[in-house]
């Protein structure tokens, strides 16, 4: 399929063959640098060689691996995989597997093509756990294209293995290393951000409650608060799934109580009168948010919904504001604390409960966590204070 041609670039040559159409369009492989026409046709025919080397199709296609994944999630991902996997799915499928494999059509990806692919992710520096998500996609939408739709006599990508967990990456982990937040810095983003501003409730919810961000923007103060037992029903996260802020089941459908402090307890008592008051306030502009059977969020259908974080005159605040906050923090003098994202208030949190001698299994069940493995892999590290408490056990030797 398709002519080796060269043609000459300003000083140099550049070989050009047709691919496998993507989204129905043209679709042309070329590379430039070569110094004379014959080195631009000899590169030309090997790169064609490699691209045309054959998994034997049991049905002949044409389609680019790029258009059958759109075939593969639209017929079997959308019937098949919850709404947060698809859309994990897709995300990698566009970012990561379609600009590296997508060119190439169906029935002439191999096993050395994919295995490759995966190394190549590997010493970039993913972690085994997007590595593995990226391999089940292509193994799984590869196993579709035998069977049922029989466009190939095998899957080249069943025997695709992962880097062995001795193997080290050519370059580090993308897996970002935590830092705990100094205190000193704490008390500046808490300055900079105090309460009557719409981040100071979810930097609340992080610092104090160790919830996660989507969470802290889900919380309900009517049906998911028990201010007489001090006591947040964690029951959802939000999450932005077709067009609609959408209420989900927590990650690893961590549905779980979480004790509040008293200073949490009065600061949602406080947010709870605030909405009430502008509520009169506004009047009939105050905005009534709701939510439909499908969790979704709006203002026309549904029952109403009063969420702790919410703007003056009862919008939906979205938890994209948090990005700023975090410009903010990284970048503004008096701050300047580069090390921060949302997630590191849950590990100050964590840390400082650990340090202190709660409960392991108590924090893992208020965090969430799968299995305690995670608490302490993850988040429990040698401070200081956990040193200096353990100190005098070491003088007893």
């Amino acid at each position: 399929m398709g002519q080796i041609t060269a043609r000459k670039r300003g000083k140099t040559w550049e070989y050009r063959f047709e691919a496998a159409p993507i989204n129905g369009k043209r679709n042309q492989l070329s590379k430039g640098g070569f110094a004379t026409k014959k080195e631009a046709l000899e590169a030309g025919t090997l790169a064609k060689a490699e691209y045309d080397k054959s998994g034997i199709a049991f049905k002949p296609s044409e389609i680019s691996y790029s258009d059958y994944l759109d075939k593969w999630i639209e017929e079997y991902g959308e019937l098949e995989l919850d709404e947060d996997t698809i859309l994990s799915y897709k995300k990698l499928i566009r970012l990561h597997i379609k600009p590296e494999l997508g060119q190439y059509r169906i029935n002439t990806l191999v096993h050395e093509t994919i295995q490759k692919f995966i190394k190549k992710k590997f010493n970039e520096g993913f972690s085994r756990n997007t590595l593995s998500v990226m391999k089940s996609i292509i193994n799984g939408s590869l196993s579709y294209a035998v069977s049922p739709l029989k466009y190939l006599a095998f899957n080249p990508a069943s025997d695709v293995k992962l880097p062995s967990k001795n193997s080290i990456p050519d370059t580090p982990s993308r897996t970002k290393k935590r830092v705990i937040i100094p205190d000193d810095k704490i008390k500046l983003i808490f300055n900079r951000f105090p309460e009557g501003t719409t981040a100071y409730i979810p930097l609340c919810f992080g610092y104090h409650c160790g919830m996660r961000q989507g969470e802290c923007f889900a919380v309900d103060i009517d049906n998911d608060v028990d201010f007489e037992k001090k006591v947040l029903h964690l029951k959802h996260q939000i999450q932005f799934i077709k067009e609609f802020w959408t209420l989900k089941p927590p990650k690893y459908n961590s549905v779980r109580d979480i004790d509040l402090s008293n200073k949490m307890v009065e600061l949602l008592k406080r947010e709870k009168k605030k909405q009430d008051d502008n509520k009169l306030k506004y009047g009939i502009y105050y905005k009534e948010l709701k939510v439909n059977e499908k969790g979704q969020l709006n203002y026309l259908e549904g029952k109403p919904i009063r969420l702790a974080t919410m703007r003056e005159n009862g919008e939906f605040l979205s938890p994209r504001i948090m990005q700023h906050v975090g410009r903010v923090i990284h970048y503004e003098k008096g701050i300047n604390y580069k090390e921060y994202d949302f997630h590191s208030l849950r590990y100050k949190h964590t840390t400082f409960l650990l340090s202190n001698g709660a409960d392991l299994k108590y924090v893992q069940m208020r965090l969430g966590h799968k299995n305690i493995k995670v608490t302490l892999e993850i988040y429990y590290q040698l401070t200081d204070k956990v040193r200096e408490d353990n100190q005098k056990y070491i003088e007893m030797l």
